[in-house]
């Protein structure tokens, strides 16, 4: 899916950044490298190595990759050196060398992409790959607002954006389909692209389930694989998680 809206997916979040003071705080305290799961275009692995760290990332998406390889490239040539990427299923990826990390992270929504079994598949590789006391961050909306989502399924305008590159327009939509049930939330993508001088609109859909689980749920998930919960947080601010938080973070250690 990522492959066909990369550039509208860095375009509609270009101003995401709330969440980068906090993991920047938590990478300080690893010791050891960083692992991100689902790094996509470098969002979260360009900080993260300009504070220093050496970041391997990891995302399945082609075209995502090639967005963070642009990017890496225009980074002084020591700082190039500290960052790795590889194109790899997050639930069952070998890395060169079996390095064995400090922090593992699986950034903004990732998780969603994830059913239950691959949730489980990917926590079991993860632990395999943490070194002593390794960490896991997972950052993800509040479920209880994913179940809450109307389920009426109309399409609703997310954004106008444009690129700053082609000057084109961008009109994003978004229809979403809630299955309480399955506990998933189907969401189809519309981006119709017009030209700076006219011409026919050009339209890109993308569709995505995404898997929402609650507190309970992942801590249970967790302790399968082999983690101590840490922290359930729900803002970058690490106020504790309740049912009207903003977001669901969690902090897991090894056992």
């Amino acid at each position: 899916m990522y492959d066909h809206i990369a550039r509208f997916y860095d375009l509609t979040h270009a101003n995401l950044t709330d969440d980068i003071p906090l993991i920047l705080e938590i990478a300080a305290q690893a010791n050891g490298p960083l692992l991100e799961l689902g790094c996509g275009s470098g969002r979260l692995l360009l900080p993260l190595v300009q504070a220093g760290h050496t970041v391997t990332g990891l995302d399945l998406s082609g075209g995502m990759l090639a967005r963070a390889r642009g990017s890496v490239e225009q980074l002084d040539t020591a700082v190039q050196n500290r960052i790795t990427l590889h194109q790899a299923d997050m639930t069952n990826f070998a890395l060169p060398d079996d390095p064995k990390f400090g922090l593992v992270i699986v950034p903004y929504n990732t998780l969603f992409h994830l059913d239950t079994a691959q949730v489980l598949a990917m926590l079991r590789r993860v632990k395999g790959v943490l070194g002593e006391n390794g960490r896991l961050f997972i950052d993800l909306a509040n479920p209880v607002d994913m179940a809450n989502t109307p389920e009426d399924a109309l399409l609703s305008l997310e954004n106008v954006l444009t690129d700053p590159e082609t000057r084109e327009l961008i009109v994003h939509l978004a229809s979403n389909r809630l299955d309480t049930v399955a506990q998933t939330l189907h969401i189809t993508w519309i981006y119709d692209v017009s030209a700076p001088n006219g011409g026919p609109v050009q339209r890109t859909v993308a569709t995505g389930a995404y898997h929402y689980r609650y507190p309970h749920q992942l801590e249970l998930l967790l302790q399968e694989a082999g983690f101590k919960l840490l922290h359930l947080w729900g803002d970058y601010g690490q106020s504790p998680y309740d049912e009207t938080s903003d977001r669901l973070l969690v902090l897991a250690t090894s056992k």
